[in-house]
């Protein structure tokens, strides 16, 4: 009896102050999520594919489990190619390839999903699609590093039309006053995802239809869009 009374007085005593912990505040600086598991199983079978292509140790586990044989010969030849122009990393080729090629793809970035989806997505061909594009950015001033960096940066531009999409994007660009545009993608290659007709036009018409002066429109497109 005595230890039942006891046993309820605890239960019904007030909680003694300063005891409990407050709900933790979430940091700012908290590390992403991990990748789902399909995320993480297309990267593998990606360094798989990339690894029957460029020869890499890897190759000798995607040939023993039958996988090189079932490789796209496309595939294999645009991985070929981004290895020839300087990547170098088997899961980097396997992810520019996939966000390039899959409209599917599980590598897209989450934090800016409009911009990192690829709707021009679809099997390239190395004559006909990546080496245009290559040939493009190296008239428009960027060197071989730089190109890899904006290949690695922003892989949906692989698949871009060069007269149809990245001319028509630079041309527009030097229209409203950036003076470098090739220097300009090279400090930001995300701005390769603005298309002049899907948007771009309408915002820079608007500022100067505001009367905003042409160095802010430069600086905002450059820095803020």
């Amino acid at each position: 009896m005595a230890v039942a009374m006891a046993r309820g007085a605890a239960a019904a005593a007030p909680a003694r102050p300063g005891r409990s912990r407050p709900p933790r505040a979430a940091s700012s600086g908290q590390r992403p999520l991990a990748p789902p598991p399909r995320a993480r199983h297309a990267a593998a079978a990606g360094r798989r594919r990339v690894a029957a292509a460029a020869g890499a140790p890897e190759a000798q586990s995607a040939r023993g489990s039958g996988l090189a044989g079932q490789v796209d010969p496309t595939y294999l030849a645009a991985a070929a190619y981004l290895k020839q122009i300087g990547l170098t990393n088997t899961a980097e080729i396997a992810r520019v390839l996939d966000i390039a090629t899959n409209p599917n793809s599980l590598f897209v970035q989450y934090n800016d999903a409009k911009r990192s989806v690829n709707a021009n997505a679809r099997p390239l061909s190395v004559e006909q699609d990546m080496q245009p594009v290559v040939a493009f950015l190296q008239g428009q001033g960027l060197s071989q590093q730089q190109i890899v960096a904006v290949v690695t940066a922003h892989p949906p531009v692989l698949s871009y039309d060069v007269a149809g999409r990245l001319a028509p994007f630079f041309d527009f660009l030097a229209s409203v006053g950036v003076s470098d545009v090739g220097a300009a993608v090279s400090r930001r290659p995300s701005l390769l995802g603005l298309d002049v007709d899907g948007g771009l036009r309408k915002i820079v018409d608007y500022l100067q239809y505001v009367d905003t002066p042409p160095d802010k429109i430069v600086q905002y497109i450059t820095q803020s869009i």
